[in-house]
């Protein structure tokens, strides 16, 4: 369960080196060549030239987004539902459904998805909700329950509702712990998204994948080095 720890600042220039390095790596080619001729000289082929790398990033960030959005709602209502009077006896069984979602390893719910939902994003997305579930719920459980009772108290002896108290209490407190888990959630998606070129939804698996095909470091490298920069840029951004 992840915990958040007061008093961490986040470095704005570090953010912002990162994406300077992020947007040479997109935008400037020759560059990039020049790179990888340097760390991998045995390489005749050095960049994965069908398509622009844009192309590939900006399908990337698409699944990042889509699934990310739909990992927070569904996670936030799963772990509201939990800590609820009515939610409160199933706790355990729904976390630890959560848990398995996460433990089926990604690209093995694409391949089951591919049949009845086809190729392209749809199984990618099926998959990165199922498995980025679960760091969300489990910190709107943790932040929600570490509120002090003599907050949730308090607001009851104002005469708020449970609705009420949830709102203006327990999630403003909550929701420094929650952003943890939005965090590692958004990390989670940028790796695993990668393995959506399995099944034809492109992103910066594309890339990778051609490399991995031919044993071509330098084309693993062209499309690993943007993925890695993206979710150093969030962590650090959140």
């Amino acid at each position: 369960m992840n915990a958040y720890v007061p008093g961490i600042r986040r470095n704005p220039l570090g953010v912002g080196l990162l994406t300077a390095v992020l947007a040479l790596w997109v935008l400037y080619t020759p560059g990039v060549e020049a790179v990888l001729r340097f760390v991998f000289p045995g390489e005749t082929r050095l960049i994965y030239d069908r398509s622009p790398l844009t192309r590939f990033i900006g399908e990337h960030l698409a699944l990042v987004a889509v699934g990310g959005v739909i990992a927070i709602v569904l996670g936030t209502i799963g772990g509201l539902i939990v800590v609820s009077p009515i939610g409160r006896p199933f706790r355990d069984v729904v976390l630890r459904l959560a848990n398995f979602g996460q433990s089926v390893p990604s690209v093995a719910i694409m391949a089951l998805a591919v049949p009845s939902l086809g190729y392209g994003s749809r199984p990618v997305l099926l998959a990165l909700v199922i498995y980025s579930i679960l760091p969300v719920m489990v910190n709107v459980v943790a932040g929600v329950e570490s509120v002090p009772r003599s907050v949730v108290e308090a607001g009851r002896g104002m005469g708020m509702t449970r609705a009420e108290r949830l709102i203006q209490l327990e999630m403003p407190l909550a929701m420094p712990v929650i952003m943890t888990g939005i965090r590692t959630m958004l990390v989670i998606l940028v790796s695993a998204a990668t393995l959506g070129a399995v099944v034809g939804a492109g992103g910066l698996g594309v890339p990778i994948m051609s490399g991995i095909g031919s044993f071509n470091n330098a084309v693993v490298a062209y499309g690993a080095v943007p993925a890695i920069l993206l979710a150093l840029i969030i962590d650090q951004a959140l």
